[in-house]
Parts: C-alpha cells; sequence; structure tokens
C-alpha cells in the first residue's frame, strides 16, 4: 500500500468535500453514503477514514464549502448593492441551475435542522446563512430584502418538494415582484 504525499491528500480532502457538497444538496445527507461519495472523489472507502473522523464533520465542510460558492455568486449578481441588486438577485436565485449547485439553504435546511445542536452541520448552517443576511439584508438591517430571501428560499423549497406544475412558477412570479417592490423602496 503506497502513502500519498501531504500535497496530495490535501487535494483528495479537497474533493471529497466538494463531491459531498454536491451530493449532499442533490440526495440530501441521509441519502448518500460514504461509498458513494468516495467513488463520486474517485476515491476509496478507506480513504475516507484517512481524512474525516465521521461522516458529520465532512458534512459541516461540505455545507461551508456549498455556502462559499453561493456566497461568491450572489456577490457578483449583486455587485455591491448596486442599484436593482435585489431583483437581479431574486432572478439569478430562480434561474435553473444543476442540483449540485442548489442553494445550501433550500437544500440543507432540513438536514440542518435535524442535526445536533452545537453540531458541525448546525454549525456551519448557521454561520453560512449569517454570511448571506449580512451581504443582503445587514448595515442596517434590511428587512425587505430579509423578507425576500427568506422567500426566494421558501419558493425553491416549494418547487423541490411539489409536482405541481404551474403552482411553483405562480410562487416565484410573486417573489420575483417582491424583490422589485423591495428595490423600488431602498430608492
Amino acid at each position: 500500500m503506497s502513502r500519498v504525499s501531504r500535497e496530495q491528500a490535501v487535494e483528495n480532502r479537497k474533493s471529497v468535500v466538494a463531491a459531498a457538497s454536491a451530493l449532499f444538496r442533490r440526495k440530501g445527507l441521509d441519502g448518500t453514503g460514504i461509498d458513494e461519495l468516495m467513488a463520486e472523489a474517485g476515491l476509496t472507502r478507506g480513504g475516507f477514514y484517512g481524512q474525516f473522523g465521521s461522516k458529520d464533520e465532512l458534512a459541516g465542510e461540505a455545507c461551508t464549502h456549498a455556502f462559499d460558492g453561493a456566497e461568491r455568486a450572489w456577490q457578483d449578481v449583486i455587485d455591491g448593492n448596486a442599484p436593482g441588486a435585489l431583483r437581479r438577485l431574486a432572478d439569478f436565485y430562480f434561474t435553473p441551475k444543476p442540483p449540485e449547485w442548489a442553494c445550501p439553504m433550500a437544500t440543507l435546511a432540513g438536514d440542518a435542522a435535524r442535526a445536533p445542536a452545537g453540531g458541525p452541520v448546525r454549525r456551519a448552517f448557521a454561520a453560512g446563512l449569517r454570511r448571506l443576511v449580512d451581504m443582503v439584508a445587514d448595515k442596517p438591517r434590511d428587512d425587505r430584502a430579509l423578507a425576500l430571501m427568506a422567500a426566494m428560499v421558501g419558493a425553491a423549497v416549494l418547487r423541490r418538494a411539489s409536482d405541481d406544475a404551474e403552482l411553483p412558477d405562480a410562487i416565484e412570479a410573486a417573489v420575483l415582484s417582491l424583490a422589485a417592490a423591495a428595490d423600488a423602496g431602498a430608492s
């Protein structure tokens, strides 16, 4: 059995975290097994235990990874809160994306709610949520922007859970109207 270099171990860990982030958003924490996520990362199950103390530890890192990606994407879209930022954010939010790029708030909230209080998943989710809220609705707190974020996430959760062909579109249209009104009120 050959040992990997420190550099390769770091790269392997990044690959596992990225794969877990995508799979957890697509299938949930309970719907994703260690064998599946390690195969997705191109590694063996044995490599998991050399990198992580538990699936919860990995899930916390994967949650942070998902929020990091969302934060980068949102930052580009809102462009320093330039005029129309909330409508641009809502338009971007509802633009179809592959499941592995789906919003971590909408895809991981249920898992985070079921995770142990104070555990790695809850801590990572709370920190990621705070970062997105601070980016969009803080300094000073903008209740319109905060309500819009909640509405966007709620609409995304309802779309994911519904087989209805029309109602999720109507809900998203209502949220887009809310975004336009929030931008108008911020002017």
